[in-house]
């Protein structure tokens, strides 16, 4: 016969568990971007926008762009909705590949962060 002190731990050991995967779900994923991870564009993008399934929190939020030729110049990170992230791209993208380095962290406070690519091929 099985002891109320091993069902009672297998029980805490099963709570423990779900909380703990409920607690890493809860931080802030990126759920969509423009342009998109390994979009190829025929025009080059005046920003790069980031969609999150919470809203970040804009003082710990970065984001970076870096192409052919190094890094590129990006105006300051902001938010135009809920659970976004914008920031102007200034001046203009050459053909090439391009990768959005990403931080930001959400109501849980952990920051998260992540990159994507995307390719300008402009029409000749």
């Amino acid at each position: 016969m099985i002891s109320k002190r091993v069902v009672s731990r297998a029980g805490m050991a099963a709570v423990g568990v779900f909380a703990l995967t409920a607690w890493m779900g809860a931080h802030t994923k990126l759920e969509k971007s423009d342009p998109a991870d390994g979009a190829t564009v025929t025009k080059a993008p005046t920003m790069v926008q980031l969609f999150f399934n919470e809203k970040p929190d804009l003082k710990v939020s970065k984001v970076e762009l870096t192409g052919p030729s190094g890094k590129v110049e990006l105006g300051p990170a902001h938010s135009m909705a809920d659970k976004d992230i914008m920031a102007a791209i200034k001046g203009a993208l050459g053909n090439g590949k391009y990768t959005v380095t990403w931080q930001a962290a959400g109501s849980d406070g952990h920051v998260q962060k992540g990159e994507f690519s995307f390719t300008v091929q402009k029409a000749q």
